[in-house]
């Protein structure tokens, strides 16, 4: 084989032959064109076909575009609360405000003296004579002279009841009664004049001791009715009993002198 033989030209015949002569395995080859130079027609580029679908045409000329992938989403925050009103607190610290004004000014208000007025003296159970221009007066009396002067119309009114007891077992004789008479019409005047102005209400404990007296005075003149002799307990039983009430009433104001006094209780049977 020789291998300095020059080769044909671009597009001629292989040599020895034609163009369409026949090559060694019988196949006829197939004549082609030669090939341009490269600056002469170059061939375009392939334009890669667009695979986006085409919209519809419509009236919105423009298209909105998506948030940024990279904007930060947005933070949530509590809903704002309305507004609470301050009137409330504003009068209850005007309320406290007046209060501690009103203590201020009853602690600090003048008294018309820089002196400080002393305490008032506690009341005495009973009240001393007063001395006026040299001359002595009471103004309602001493408790324990007064409690005393009761007490003692008292101790006479069972002395009394006790004779009335004896002229009674004795079948009432008309002495016996006017004695009995007597005596309860000298204790009724000494209840009338009794001082109590210092005794715990001394003005209706005297009353009832007056109208008690009063009922026993008239049971007795019923008695020397009848006398010789006692009546029945129907001809008695009405004064009796205004008796008995009059003196139930005086012992429910008499048991708590007696006691403040140290005097001794009564019931309706020592009165």
């Amino acid at each position: 084989m020789r291998c300095n033989a020059p080769l044909p030209p671009p597009g001629a015949p292989p040599p020895g032959g034609d163009a369409t002569a026949r090559d060694p395995l019988g196949e006829v080859p197939v004549p082609r064109d030669p090939l341009p130079p490269p600056w002469e027609n170059p061939v375009p580029w392939d334009v890669p076909s667009d695979y986006t679908t085409p919209m519809p045409p419509s009236e919105q000329r423009s298209t909105p575009l998506s948030p940024e992938p990279w904007s930060e989403p947005a933070i949530w925050q509590p809903p704002v609360q309305p507004k609470k009103s301050r009137l409330p607190y504003f009068l209850g610290t005007a309320g406290v405000v007046l209060l501690i004004g009103v203590a201020l000014g009853i602690v600090f208000w003048p008294s018309g003296s820089n002196t400080p007025t002393p305490p008032p003296a506690a009341t005495q159970p009973s009240t001393r004579p007063v001395e006026t221009a040299g001359t002595q007066t009471e103004d309602t009396g001493d408790f324990d002279t007064q409690a005393k002067a009761v007490n003692d119309l008292l101790d006479d009114m069972h002395s009394t009841r006790t004779d009335l007891g004896t002229v009674v077992t004795e079948d009432c004789p008309v002495s016996g009664l006017e004695s009995v008479l007597d005596a309860r019409q000298s204790q009724l005047e000494k209840a009338r004049e009794l001082e109590v102005g210092a005794l715990d209400n001394g003005t209706q404990m005297r009353d009832a001791l007056v109208r008690a007296l009063e009922a026993s005075t008239e049971s007795n003149r019923r008695y020397l009715d009848v006398a010789p002799g006692c009546p029945s307990e129907g001809e008695v039983a009405d004064v009796n009993q205004r008796a008995s009430s009059a003196k139930s009433e005086f012992i429910g104001y008499w048991t708590p002198i007696a006691e403040r006094a140290g005097l001794p209780a009564r019931g309706e049977s020592d009165i």
